[in-house]
């Protein structure tokens, strides 16, 4: 490995600790390794996989990949347009192809409280695709957005408690 190797590999070990210390529930924790492990069903995995006749939304039609479900696909750019507009920003400058380099230099540019945000976010915005595509329940943007919402102002009441205890 050159030069970059020890210091890459420390870099990759420090983001993957700060991405299983991330304050949020161990169901989003696993989404998101699945999503850095590129095992999300996507349409396009389960293409490659054989499990799916095409590789396209199951929303919209375009092709699909993690970046499309999660960030470019129009029912998901709607939930982020009422998100953190700095957050938004961030998450769309980084072009990285990878998403676990992607989340990896989200950890280690965004605070605790914004990757948070971040996190559980991605995990609304992929439980709102499955229910639309497998269960025809389609909930609006703003619903998610609030549900988000909800879900981190919980994570707050849950966090002071928990520091008051331990």
């Amino acid at each position: 490995a050159g030069p970059a190797g020890p210091s890459s590999s420390n870099a990759q070990q420090n983001s993957w600790k700060r991405l299983w210390q991330t304050s949020v529930p161990a169901k989003v924790r696993m989404f998101l390794w699945r999503l850095s492990r590129h095992s999300l069903p996507t349409n396009d995995v389960r293409m490659h996989r054989r499990m799916a006749d095409s590789a396209s939304c199951g929303l919209c039609g375009a092709p699909d990949s993690w970046r499309h479900s999660l960030i470019e696909c129009t029912a998901s750019r709607c939930t982020w347009a009422l998100s953190d507009s700095d957050l938004v920003q961030q998450i769309m400058e980084i072009s990285e192809p990878s998403a676990k380099q992607w989340m990896f230099t989200l950890i280690e540019t965004l605070s605790q409280q914004k990757f948070t945000l971040f996190a559980v976010t991605l995990w609304a915005i992929w439980s709102a695709r499955r229910k639309a595509i497998h269960e025809g329940i389609f909930q609006s943007p703003q619903s998610t957005h609030a549900f988000v919402n909800r879900f981190i102002a919980e994570l707050e009441i849950v966090g002071t408690v928990n520091s008051r205890v331990g």
